[in-house]
């Protein structure tokens, strides 16, 4: 979301810019006369530094393909594939584990700095699902506890009981995802999914909260429960409640 936004202030100073030039232009054609070169100097280091941001900065989502049939494809690749990948594990009854990678950090991978502030460059999760923009993946699995709004994490340093027993859902857009490795490597045999960490420092564009069930053997779907953010909005200021 900030890439963008940056994305699209830099497009709007470079209009700014492209019109103040043929502003100072016309004046300076009117009146040749005028000290208006240093006025177009200024002007041209602004627009040669924009351009220099819109070259080496990194993509937003919305630049990151050169056309809606080019995301288009993307997205259906990454479909096929993946979809694949979830039926045969469901099929075999193998693991669906995945690492997922960060793909500005790729050169930390494998090792970990418990130091690093925010969210990992690389750790692994399930992959459960597919949905119309992305993939589903499980974080992991807690309690919640029943409240006047719902649902809310549970205080577990006082041995408080949960209600209901559900899991994190992610979901993870495939424009996000930059590449896929289903081999895996000499450290993990799961498939690695390298990301674009696109929100606020994370791959996730929604997270919520699911009870897993099964139309039969190798078909089971998720049943939302709550939205991440309507569970802690619940949560008292006070206290120290967990997910567990």
């Amino acid at each position: 979301m900030a890439r963008d936004i940056t994305a699209r202030a830099v497009v709007i100073l470079e209009l700014l810019l492209f019109a103040g030039t043929l502003a100072v232009a016309a004046i300076w054609y009117a009146d040749p006369t005028g000290n208006w070169e240093p006025l177009l100097a200024m002007m041209a280091c602004f627009t040669g530094g924009a351009e220099l941001y819109r070259r080496f900065a990194p993509k937003s989502r919305n630049e990151r393909f050169h056309s809606n049939s080019e995301r288009l494809r993307h997205r259906e690749r990454l479909r096929q594939l993946l979809q694949e990948e979830i039926y045969n594990c469901r099929a075999k009854s193998l693991r669906q584990d995945v690492i997922i990678r960060d793909v500005d950090r790729a050169d930390k991978y494998p090792d970990t700095d418990p130091n690093e502030k925010g969210i990992s460059a690389w750790f692994r999760v399930g992959l459960i699902d597919t949905y119309d923009k992305g993939v589903l993946l499980g974080l992991r699995y807690g309690g919640l506890k029943e409240c006047e709004g719902g649902y809310r994490f549970v205080d577990f340093v006082n041995e408080e009981k949960s209600d209901r027993t559900v899991l994190l859902v992610a979901n993870v857009p495939y424009d996000s995802i930059a590449e896929v490795n289903l081999d895996g490597d000499e450290y993990y045999h799961f498939p690695h999914i390298y990301c674009h960490f696109d929100f606020e420092g994370q791959p996730y564009e929604r997270l919520w909260f699911a009870e897993k069930k099964q139309l039969n053997e190798h078909h089971p779907y998720f049943e939302k429960v709550a939205e991440y953010d309507e569970v802690t909005r619940n949560n008292p200021i006070d206290g120290n409640l967990y997910f567990c």
